[in-house]
């Protein structure tokens, strides 16, 4: 194996919750041919009893820097020693990795050696206690196994304290949310960020297992429901899990916006095979790692084909078929007009395409390029997921009279501009004389003015670029980022104006109001209902977050309601920073532009 370099690292993405994405990658041993031992335990007990400890240990820490080194080295990398704590106290760790960190350019300090701990049965803890020292004196990291294993804790850790301890998930597996917090495993965790380590969660297979971390307050985790095990270091979470981080984070902050482009969450870094590839090479591939749905065929870089699972193995698992075609180019069985997308894409124009494309990609997925430059895969399976997600959110936050994003969705879009520095113009809409519309008319023919706004003003905007809210009631948002947005609030303005009189009788019309009695039997006349927006453009650094935003918009929503009829009025004054929560509002001093439509 070591000589035909038929060796396997595999790696386990672990994202950091503060930090919406991936902190490091757990690189652990494992063998490429099914004929060899599978787990780094017998694996590492075969090198021992062949003399080649040292030369296992060199081929899997040289194959996995070079492959971190190659992804652009995406945080820190954890070197996992488990299977090796009997041996490690034979090998002089520092001369196996220091030349192969100089020869990629990798600091000792972004490496992490992971280890077991010890218990009373471990073979030399005396042994493991040097090692570990040995490689804190030279800057290495230190993780460990252990967590509540007090022989463990008093033997090392008082000794050499780790920087992270790791847990599994499986120890509160069977233990409810509500005893949860009242659990030992509650308090360990405690304990340790009081004495300032990091703690990792292992195992989170499941969205139980994520619910329990972010109730005990950890920071970091790893697991299938984050991200499987890669042959490369993927730098994506799990769609599922970039969500769930969004909402239990403040990296949807200015200064610390993690939303990430909808093929950034649904890439797959599989390693793509070549078009000089033999077939069996590619069939192999896929018979070892059952995650792997499909392979990209790259030429010069630059994919020209994708062989999906299903094809490959429907064909090369019959009788003679891999001493038939073995040997001959993988691109005998590539799809070579696969679907190939821009990262950049948006949800929207990746669903149309899979919509339109054949059948076939919707079991094969589609191929995902910077530029023309290969990235990685991704499935149709995970695009419907995305949508699915998206659309319960959308409806939990939904207005349900318009059906329209309500304050949530309409907060984290702001923020999201604002975080970003891109300009925006920002409109507060409101109805005038709407309640004692509602009084006379009824609250049925109340909605059916909500709703008719909803879709005016829906209408007026760039489904691409603009984005509408409805806050409740008879107050929406417009988020243009079209730069004709005066004219669409104008448009809008005339359409108001003409479709609202079919909800007036044509004596109202003719006096242009009616006439009600007010709460001291008084009559009081009130205009037929009219459309006031207050428009704010959001220059790059001029707001810190829709807080900001909405004291100033107020303002504006406010002078525009006092122009009588249908209304359009702009902000003029600039804000910087924080001044808009200060400094809003200046009476007639506040220069502006308004328009009565």
């Amino acid at each position: 194996m070591l000589a035909a370099g038929d060796l396997c690292v595999r790696f386990r993405p672990v994202a950091e919750l503060a930090r919406c994405g991936i902190w490091g990658h757990i690189a652990s041993i494992s063998p490429a041919t099914h004929a060899l031992p599978h787990s780094p335990q017998r694996l590492v007990a075969v090198a021992r009893a062949a003399g080649q400890l040292p030369a296992l240990a060199g081929a899997f820490f040289a194959g996995a820097v070079r492959r971190y080194a190659e992804a652009g080295k995406p945080g820190t990398l954890l070197l996992s020693l488990r299977g090796w704590e009997d041996d490690c106290h034979l090998l002089d760790l520092h001369a196996l990795l220091q030349p192969v960190l100089d020869a990629h350019g990798l600091a000792s300090t972004q490496l992490m050696l992971v280890h077991a701990g010890c218990t009373p049965a471990s073979a030399a803890p005396e042994a493991t206690l040097r090692w570990l020292q040995a490689a804190r004196s030279v800057g290495f990291g230190v993780a460990a196994h252990g967590l509540g294993c007090d022989y463990s804790e008093q033997r090392l850790w008082s000794l050499v304290a780790p920087e992270l301890v790791i847990a599994d998930a499986r120890a509160i597996a069977d233990l409810e949310m509500p005893a949860l917090s009242q659990s030992r495993f509650a308090s360990l965790i405690a304990r340790e960020r009081d004495r300032g380590r990091q703690v990792l969660l292992s195992a989170v297979d499941s969205l139980a297992a994520w619910r329990a971390l972010v109730a005990l307050g950890i920071t970091h985790a790893a697991g299938d429901f984050i991200g499987r095990d890669n042959a490369l270091p993927s730098t994506i979470v799990s769609a599922a899990a970039s969500k769930l981080m969004r909402e239990h984070s403040n990296c949807g902050l200015p200064g610390g916006s993690c939303e990430l482009p909808v093929l950034e969450r649904l890439l797959v870094a599989t390693p793509p095979a070549r078009v000089s590839d033999s077939a069996v090479s590619v069939f192999m591939r896929f018979e070892r790692d059952k995650e792997t749905q499909a392979i990209a065929v790259l030429r010069d870089e630059r994919p020209v084909g994708l062989i999906s699972r299903f094809d490959m193995v429907e064909n090369m698992a019959r009788p003679f078929r891999q001493e038939v075609y073995g040997r001959k180019p993988c691109t005998r069985f590539m799809d070579d007009d696969p679907l190939i997308v821009d990262i950049g894409l948006s949800l929207q124009e990746l669903s149309e395409l899979i919509v339109h494309a054949h059948p076939r990609h919707l079991v094969s997925g589609f191929i995902i390029v910077s530029g023309g430059r290969y990235l990685g895969v991704g499935s149709a399976r995970d695009l419907m997921r995305e949508v699915t997600a998206m659309q319960m959110e959308a409806a939990r936050y939904a207005n349900p009279l318009t059906e329209l994003p309500g304050n949530v969705p309409i907060n984290k879009h702001i923020d999201s501009l604002l975080g970003n520095g891109e300009w925006c113009a920002i409109g507060y809409c409101d109805l005038d004389n709407f309640k004692p519309f509602n009084d006379v008319y009824g609250y049925a023919k109340g909605d059916a003015v909500i709703r008719l706004c909803g879709r005016i003003l829906a209408d007026s905007c760039d489904e691409q670029r603009d984005f509408l809210g409805h806050i409740g009631g008879d107050d929406f948002i417009l988020v243009f980022r079209s730069e004709d947005w005066r004219g669409r609030c104008e448009q809008a303005l005339a359409r108001f104006a003409q479709e609202i009189r079919g909800f007036f009788s044509d004596d109202d019309l003719e006096l242009g109001g009616y006439v009600t009695e007010n709460r001291k039997g008084q009559p009081e006349f009130h205009s037929v209902t009219s459309l006031s927006i207050g428009i704010v453009e959001a220059l790059p650094g001029m707001f810190a977050s829709h807080l900001s935003v909405a004291r100033v918009a107020t303002e504006v929503k406010k002078k525009a309601k006092a122009i009588a009829g249908n209304s359009l009025y702009v902000n003029q004054r600039a804000y910087h920073d924080d001044e808009s929560e200060r400094d809003t509002g200046r009476g007639s001093d506040d220069p502006g532009e308004a328009d009565r439509r």
